[in-house]
């Protein structure tokens, strides 16, 4: 999106400064002509009035006193009617010279002068304008790329990070940082991506208290059931038909909550963003990588994945807790840190192991929204990265 708001930019520049040259060198073509035409009129009439003057005082004048009073590139001619033509032509003169000539006529009482000038001169001069507003149009056009590219990143940059954004929602990560924008467009965006992030947040956690609400309808009614049947079963009056009905009532019950957990089970695993899954060693690289460039030396963050590395996960849930668990170890602990990360068929384990400072706080944020996320996504918080090790269990999905 920059370079297309760059290109955008420098073409919108290049169309103007192209209109504005060609009308800019028109014109001082024009004034440069105008100014030639001026000047020659001005020898022109000087001319007509030296001539005149010998004419009304009935001196001789020949085309040699005209041919002193000539520029080099110019052609004069005096009438008069007293008097034959004069012509007189400079040196650098021609006739057929490409351009169109420079041509005046002034007249002083009866003495007419006509002079005539190759438009060489205009056309150098022309030349040397257009070169110097060609210069200057090079020079705007730089300047427009380098403004280009500053507005250009200003205009991309909230676009981008709301892209970002909308890929870490697609990760099924729910804590999207919004870009700092006055523009409406990325304010309405940003407004629409975090409530779908809310939305989503609250049905994730909604799922979650379904599954738990109807594992503990369904299993103690269940249970009730069985105990109830065991309790028949131990009397010593039973006939053997009776005995063998209970037994299959009993297998059935057994049955039936097997069944309930392994679909109460499946419901817990199962995420809104189930088909938005990396393998989990890929997830640890990705981790670490990251983490990488944003610590100290000093402060190493050290992925191991102990089994499991193949299973799929979804990204985002395990990088927000590991985001906050991560940054709370780093934020108050010293020294590297260790994280084991282990996939089973239905959760992952995580164990994350850190050095304590001195004195921590008590009060530590991070640590606190981690454990409120695990909840959030039915998982386990236990213990403390800095004292002793932090064992978190998350569904894979």
């Amino acid at each position: 999106m920059r370079e297309r708001l760059t290109l955008a930019f420098v073409g919108l520049t290049l169309v103007l400064l192209v209109l504005v040259g060609i009308v800019r060198g028109l014109w001082l073509s024009h004034e440069v002509r105008e100014d030639e035409l001026d000047t020659l009129g001005e020898h022109a009439t000087q001319v007509a009035v030296v001539f005149d003057r010998r004419f009304e005082g009935g001196l001789p004048v020949s085309s040699l006193q005209l041919q002193d009073l000539t520029s080099t590139d110019t052609r004069l001619t005096v009438i008069h009617p007293d008097s034959p033509d004069l012509t007189a032509t400079g040196d650098r003169f021609r006739a057929e010279a490409p351009g169109e000539p420079l041509q005046v006529t002034r007249k002083v009482g009866e003495t007419t002068v006509v002079a005539v000038q190759s438009d060489a001169h205009v056309r150098a001069s022309t030349q040397d304008l257009v070169t110097s507003l060609l210069a200057i149009m090079l020079v705007a056009v730089l300047l427009a790329i380098m403004v280009g590219l500053v507005i250009a990143r200003r205009l991309a940059e909230p676009f981008a990070s709301l892209a970002r954004s909308a890929e870490a929602l697609g990760r099924g990560r729910f804590d999207i940082d919004l870009p700092d924008s006055r523009i409406p467009e990325v304010v309405a965006l940003g407004a629409a991506l975090k409530t779908s992030a809310q939305n989503l947040e609250h049905e994730f956690q909604r799922n979650r208290e379904y599954a738990q609400q109807a594992s503990h309808a369904l299993r103690t009614p269940i249970t009730a059931l069985r105990l109830e049947l065991d309790e028949l079963l131990m009397a010593d009056d039973l006939d053997q038909e009776t005995r063998e009905a209970l037994v299959r009532c009993q297998s059935g019950v057994e049955r039936l909550q097997d069944t309930i957990g392994d679909l109460v089970e499946a419901g817990r695993s199962r995420g809104l963003l189930g088909r938005t899954t990396i393998p989990l060693r890929e997830l640890a690289d990705d981790v670490s990588r990251r983490w990488r460039r944003q610590l100290p030396e000093d402060c190493e963050v050290r992925m191991r994945v102990e089994g499991g590395g193949e299973l799929t996960v979804t990204p985002g849930p395990v990088e927000q807790v590991l985001d906050s668990v991560l940054a709370d170890v780093c934020g108050h602990g010293a020294g590297p840190v260790t994280v084991r990360m282990e996939a089973e068929e239905g959760h992952l384990r995580i164990h994350v192991t850190g050095r304590t400072q001195v004195d921590p706080p008590t009060e530590r944020p991070d640590a606190a929204a981690g454990a409120a996320i695990t909840r959030v996504l039915g998982g386990r918080w236990d213990g403390d990265a800095l004292a002793g090790g932090l064992d978190i269990l998350l569904p894979r999905r």
